[in-house]
């Protein structure tokens, strides 16, 4: 790819990551109409349209130059239908990235990529014994790729294959944090409290983020440790106020502590924040009434009504 084209592109994207979007897209469009007929700069324009989100631009552009160059090298088309089927998957047309993925398979082309393609093509449609033959593909070529073990440690999981899901974290190593989160929340999901909190606390060894104290704080709560949960989420909340998540799990420790008021506050902060969950609204209206504060209960009755009309319209 000449020089002029690649800095250019770069210099446009430069430009949208520092706010100056108008002017870094309309560089791209130029770049768009001016190296059409150069096939590898509209294949790297394109990457960067879906790197930006514009899934429908870099679709257009991808299967314009395949059309416009049917003698394009192999090894170029190649790379064209596969960023054609992840694209495809991100918008849920399965029927299309199945016919891009298995085209690319059937002229003999092999990498983990595909495999990682293939294997997300049949995790999205819910087979997940089909997606872990592709990751066990893939595994075979790059057996120490951790991102890669981390996605079959989950698969394992969730097909019921526990024991294999634990021996695929524990090669990659345990000190990732994203394989202790996988891993906590898979053991968490099967009933498993006091190990699933043992992970996390694992976890929060490494980082403090908002989802490992959420994890935690879970927990601790299923184990009765309420102190120490209530601990977690005070911590989670004054990193991050607006996680959505925390303010039901909050009112649930405070309930089990004896302290309505702040379960209901819990409960505001999360309607007026999210707001769209019914059932944590009629919770809210139930707690309200047994305080006997019946005007605001009365107040999110009507809400709740609103919005659960609202959502038998759609």
């Amino acid at each position: 790819m000449p020089k002029k084209w690649l800095y250019v592109i770069d210099e446009a994207v430069k430009r949208i990551e520092n706010d100056e979007v108008e002017l870094g897209l309309t560089a791209l469009q130029k770049v768009q109409e001016h190296g059409k007929d150069l096939p590898d700069v509209m294949m790297y324009l394109a990457e960067v349209w879906y790197r930006l989100g514009h899934l429908e631009e870099a679709s257009s552009l991808l299967t314009e130059v395949m059309e416009k160059n049917p003698g394009m090298e192999p090894a170029l088309r190649r790379e064209c239908q596969m960023l054609l089927a992840e694209i495809a998957l991100d918008s849920s047309d399965f029927e299309t990235a199945q016919h891009l993925l298995y085209e690319c398979k059937e002229s003999g082309y092999e990498s983990i990529q595909l495999d990682l393609l293939l294997a997300d093509l049949y995790s999205l449609q819910d087979l997940d014994e089909v997606a872990v033959k592709y990751l066990e593909q893939a595994r075979q070529k790059e057996p120490d790729n951790q991102d890669l073990l981390a996605a079959l440690g989950n698969l394992y999981f969730r097909i019921g294959e526990d024991d294999k899901a634990m021996k695929v974290l524990e090669q990659a190593g345990e000190e990732s944090l994203s394989l202790l989160m996988i891993k906590g929340r898979s053991l968490a999901q099967s009933g498993q409290f006091e190990q699933a909190y043992q992970v996390f606390r694992q976890a929060l060894v490494l980082d403090h983020s908002p989802e490992v104290l959420y994890g935690a704080g879970m927990m601790a709560f299923h184990l009765g440790r309420l102190d120490e949960a209530s601990e977690l989420v005070n911590h989670l909340q004054a990193l991050d106020e607006e996680y959505v998540a925390a303010y039901p799990l909050a009112a649930d420790i405070q309930l089990s502590l004896g302290r309505t008021e702040k379960a209901i506050d819990s409960l505001k902060q999360y309607v007026s924040l999210s707001g769209f969950d019914l059932d944590q609204i009629r919770r809210l209206i139930a707690l309200l009434t047994q305080a006997g504060r019946y005007e605001e209960a009365k107040e999110y009755q009507q809400l709740h009504d609103l919005w659960d009309e609202q959502s038998e319209g759609e």
